[in-house]
């Protein structure tokens, strides 16, 4: 019974040591190559269980064709005025020709060639980079655009990204038959050594900006006041028409009435007196007073200080 065992242990693993060394496997997203004596066969892109002779006389390649991202390292990249700026840029890609791409890459297996064809590609777009840069950028000032900024000056970032993005494809399809899906940047900096610069650029750019800012608000301030002071003079002339028209008026009626009072002055005496004496009383009041004083004489009799200036003629 051990004996038996035993040989079905053996055979089992006899048969998966021989799939191992006479089968492969190519996935989905999977492209093959099979190298017989130094000779590549042509790209296996059909999924599905493969037979091949075991090492040395045949090896297997197998590459990914999904899209792989990568990056570049942050470097300086110069401007058109010389001066340099820091970036970093991210691109995906994908094996697009499988032939180019095995005999145009170099390693001792698969993981080894994807490697190289990854140095490769970041050259290519490090190039690329550079000289894109350098015709759209003056300084790291290019980069920055506040909200709702139109300034012309200012790099358009999608725009170089997509330039960048369609150089290096051709690039890398002509010689890698790798196509570039995107090119994205991930950072931008400034050198060590210019960043005190810069800032102070920065700063005086932002104190510029607020000294106009500032220069608007009182000019607008100024205005409010002028206005203000303007219409205050308008109001005070207008007021001061009124009061003289008031006051003329007033004036004339008082000559009016002076020149009937002196058609009889008694009458008049007796009118202002009752006159007086009905607003001093209009409300609920008590007064405790002279009737000698003032009107109140016509309280013993209305027809009392009339007839006393009589007797006294």
């Amino acid at each position: 019974m051990k004996k038996i065992v035993n040989i079905v242990i053996f055979g089992l693993l006899l048969v998966i040591f021989g799939s191992y060394m006479f089968t492969y496997q190519v996935r989905q997203d999977e492209v093959a190559f099979v190298n017989r004596l130094g000779k590549n066969s042509k790209p296996i892109e059909d999924p599905g269980i493969k037979y091949k002779w075991p090492w040395p006389i045949e090896r297997v390649y197998k590459f990914d064709k999904r899209i792989h991202v990568n990056t570049t390292r942050y470097d300086q990249v110069m401007t058109q005025n010389g001066k340099s700026v820091m970036m970093q840029f991210y691109f995906g890609w994908n094996i697009s020709d499988p032939s180019k791409f095995m005999s145009n890459t170099a390693g001792k297996d698969a993981k080894a060639q994807m490697k190289d064809a990854e140095k490769q590609l970041l050259t290519i777009v490090d190039t690329v980079v550079n000289n894109k840069v350098n015709t759209v950028a003056t300084s790291f000032g290019s980069f920055i655009r506040t909200e709702g900024s139109a300034d012309d000056s200012k790099v358009d970032l999608a725009k170089l990204e997509e330039s960048i993005r369609n150089e290096a494809r051709d690039n890398a399809k002509n010689s890698l038959g790798v196509d570039i899906q995107f090119v994205g940047i991930r950072k931008v900096g400034v050198p060590q050594s210019s960043l005190d610069v810069v800032l102070n650029a920065m700063v005086t750019q932002w104190t510029n900006k607020a000294g106009t800012i500032v220069h608007i608000a009182q000019q607008e301030a100024n205005a409010i006041r002028a206005k203000a002071q303007n219409d205050k003079d308008t109001a005070l002339q207008k007021a001061r028409a009124e009061a003289s028209a008031t006051l003329a008026a007033a004036q004339t009626d008082a000559l009016a009435q002076f020149k009937l009072m002196e058609q009889d002055p008694k009458l008049a005496t007796f009118l202002m007196q009752l006159e007086a004496l009905e607003k001093s009383v209009k409300k609920q009041t008590t007064l405790i007073l002279d009737d000698s004083m003032g009107p109140f004489g016509l309280l013993r009799g209305l027809d009392s200080p009339l007839k006393e200036e009589d007797s006294e003629e």
